[in-house]
Parts: structure tokens; sequence; C-alpha cells
């Protein structure tokens, strides 16, 4: 399980979902070595047209885009840390915050994001931080050790 991610300061939208597709067809390439890195919708999740191989997940939040990739189904999300009314999402959203913090909510968001990505029950999940601005969860369809399956790579452009 890979992680690819690279840093994208005072980005649109538009500029973080072309370094997404950048990221996906670099590493299809170059580390998974597919010839066709084509991408299609299936039940509105975005995979390799001619690979049942290779899986992804793609989340972009303020000024960074990652893409996990696994040989099994996954959903992946990241956030920045940032201040907001969790409080009040953190209720709307049902989340059993077991801290009070901004942290918990974010670990709680992420993980509920990436659990929706799957499209499925998952049998492991993982939440860490990235350069401690970032909280990203991982929910994977058969991989229960994360962590220890975890490589992470920065790429600059």
């Amino acid at each position: 399980m890979d992680i690819f991610y690279t840093n994208i300061p005072k980005s649109d939208y538009k500029t973080q979902h072309y370094a997404g597709l950048y990221l996906i067809e670099y590493a299809a390439k170059n580390v998974y070595k597919l010839e066709n890195s084509e991408i299609e919708i299936i039940n509105k999740k975005p995979k390799f047209k001619y690979s049942n191989d290779v899986h992804f997940s793609i989340s972009h939040t303020k000024n960074i885009v990652a893409v996990c990739f696994d040989d099994k189904e996954l959903g992946f999300d990241i956030e920045q840390l940032k201040e907001r009314d969790y409080i009040q999402i953190a209720k709307r959203m049902k989340f059993d915050l077991k801290e009070n913090t901004l942290e918990c909510f974010y670990k709680n968001w992420t993980l509920y994001e990436a659990k929706y990505k799957l499209h499925q029950t998952p049998i492991g999940i993982y939440t860490a931080k990235l350069n401690n601005n970032y909280i990203y969860s991982i929910a994977s369809s058969q991989n229960t050790d994360i962590q220890s399956a975890l490589k992470i790579f920065c790429l600059e452009f």
C-alpha cells in the first residue's frame, strides 16, 4: 500500500484535479508498470479500465493532493487541520469524539470519508497525521495491518 502526495501551494480545485491525475498516471506507469492507465468510473468510483490488480483512491485538501494505491479495494481521505466549529459538525454527523479536540474530529471525518469512498464495509482502517498539518484515513476491503504495509512518497513538481 502506497501513498503518493504533492504540495501545491495556493492552488485551486482545477489545479488540484490535474495534479491528482498526474500522480495517478505517474504511479500507474512508473511504479505499478501499467501499460494503459485509462480510468473509468464504475458505481461512482474511479478505477483503472484495464487492470483489476491495482486500486486507488484520491483526495485533496488545501495545498496538498494525495493518492493511495493498493492491490485491494480501498478508500482514502486527507484533510488539513484547520479551525472550525467542529463540535456542531460532529453532533450533526453523530461522531463519537473520544476527545473534544480538533484532531479527534478530523480523524472521525477522514475515516467517515474513507469508508464512504470504499463502498463496502472495511476489514481494516488506519488514521494518522501527515506533516503535522494533515490527517488522513484509509479504509481497506481486505488489509487488516495497513500501518505496516504503508509507504509514503512525496513528489515534487
